[in-house]
């Protein structure tokens, strides 16, 4: 590398031993365009952060009050919903429905290209 550098010198001239203003334009110029890039990108989260709340403001005004309704009262002979739940969960806990597995797993194992030994590494020996 100092040899390319020697020769860089030697033929245009210039002298390369202030390389530090090269590094510090570059820092600067590094600096300022990410000083850019969040300027944007704020003002583009800030631009939809706005338009969310502008869309949310029309949607409480367009929505109707919501009546607070009762349940209507159970007569003698009807469930509550919470009850007919319970029995329809106990039934499907209590008949099992489900198969019994063997809890085996088997792998059939075959000679394909992805498993061939005649494709391995080992064999490079003649």
């Amino acid at each position: 590398m100092n040899t390319l550098l020697i020769l860089a010198q030697a033929s245009t001239g210039v002298n390369f031993t202030k390389g530090w203003i090269v590094t510090i334009v570059g820092f600067l110029i590094v600096i300022c365009a990410l000083f850019i890039l969040s300027s944007i990108f704020r003002g583009v989260a800030a631009y939809f952060k706005k338009k969310d709340a502008q869309k949310e403001v029309k949607k409480e005004v367009k929505t109707p009050a919501v009546e607070n309704k009762e349940k209507p009262a159970l007569t003698d002979g009807e469930l509550s919903p919470e009850v007919v739940t319970a029995i329809g969960m106990a039934l499907y806990l209590s008949t099992n429905l489900h198969d019994e597995e063997s809890n085996v797993i088997t792998i059939a194992k075959r000679n394909t290209a992805w498993n061939a030994k005649s494709y391995g590494v080992r064999h490079w020996n003649k």
